[in-house]
């Protein structure tokens, strides 16, 4: 039996802690990557919103699908005025309740979407609830979506 030496046990202690803190900061960086993009969405940056998804990336949202960078940002664009309101301001995309599963260089995540948008007396009124379910990556140091599909669960009636 080999006995292990004080500093093999704080290698061993050193490399948990580092590997857990990557994991937090990761978790930490796919949430900020789920603001970042309810965020362009509600800014109408369909450009920005665009580059959060991998190069080849794929966004699903129910019979509409599109790949990669353009097509992508072209979709969401031809969203104004139907699934999308017009202005910045008239609507808010809400994220809750993440649950990330880390595995290296690429991650699964749902959360729950919130759709509000402003009444024509100027409420807030919930017009559609759903989730998403993401495939993630990290590309060039950033995360980003491979693929995020958009159900939604609860229609407006």
């Amino acid at each position: 039996m080999t006995m292990t030496s004080e500093g093999e046990r704080m290698d061993d202690v050193v490399r948990d802690l580092a590997a857990r803190v990557r994991a937090l900061e990761d978790r930490e960086a796919i949430f900020g990557l789920f603001m970042a993009y309810r965020r362009c969405l509600d800014e109408k940056d369909f450009s920005g919103y665009a580059d959060l998804f991998a190069r080849d990336g794929e966004f699903v949202a129910g019979e509409m699908v599109a790949r990669g960078r353009a097509e992508i940002r072209a979709l969401v664009d031809g969203m104004l005025g139907t699934l999308l309101t017009d202005g910045a301001g008239d609507d808010r995309h809400v994220v809750v309740n993440p649950a990330i599963e880390l595995d290296g260089d690429r991650a699964r995540a749902r959360c729950t979407w919130i759709y509000i948008v402003r009444t024509d007396d100027d409420q807030p009124s919930v017009c559609k609830v759903g989730h998403y379910d993401d495939t993630l990556v990290r590309e060039d140091g950033a995360w980003r979506f491979l693929r995020r599909e958009a159900p939604t669960d609860m229609p407006r009636v």
